[in-house]
């Protein structure tokens, strides 16, 4: 009596079986960011010890350990911080009795306004995983600040923080721009 052999399509189906079983999911498999991958980022940064201050804290937590994890904490942090001088700005064209400066900040409140939308493109193009239209998102972001400070480079001075909390949102898009080459 003849034992019936399985097909060559059964036995490939049965390895591919045998494989998906022992091989653990992709939602599990996180790849962690060592110290190094944090300092490569960094260091091609407009500001690397803006950024170290930045990524290295929310790098210890569990479930944020990966580059879009950490990327999508800085998008996080950066409207977030773009919202609070968005904020400022309004209160700053409120109070000031310049009317060369009251101008300025209202421009710069326009690009605020446009950059907390192109945040949200970014978390949107994160989630995607469309690199491109991340770096696009970060790279509009980053011209909006630029043009807000451009404005101040003539007197009247400004007599607020508005100019450091604009630098420091531009180290945020600069380590978005450059988190985009390392995202998978």
């Amino acid at each position: 009596m003849a034992i019936p052999l399985p097909s060559s399509s059964s036995i490939l189906s049965l390895l591919l079986m045998i494989i998906f079983i022992s091989t653990p999911s992709s939602a599990n498999l996180v790849l962690k960011v060592s110290e190094s991958t944090i300092n490569a980022i960094c260091t091609k940064t407009l500001n690397p010890s803006f950024c170290l201050g930045i990524l290295k804290p929310y790098a210890d937590h569990p479930h944020k350990r990966d580059i879009t994890g950490l990327a999508r904490i800085t998008i996080y942090l950066a409207k977030s911080n773009a919202t609070s001088t968005s904020d400022q700005i309004h209160s700053l064209i409120q109070n000031t009795d310049n009317p060369q400066l009251k101008e300025r900040y209202t421009s710069c409140s326009k690009n605020y306004d446009n950059a907390i939308g192109d945040f949200k493109q970014a978390k949107k193009r994160l989630i995607e995983g469309n690199k491109n239209g991340l770096k696009d998102a970060a790279a509009t972001a980053m011209g909006e600040f630029n043009a807000c400070g451009e404005n101040f480079r003539q007197p009247p001075a400004d007599p607020s923080t508005l100019q450091k909390s604009n630098k420091n949102l531009l180290d945020f898009c600069s380590i978005i721009l450059v988190m985009t080459k390392f995202l998978p």
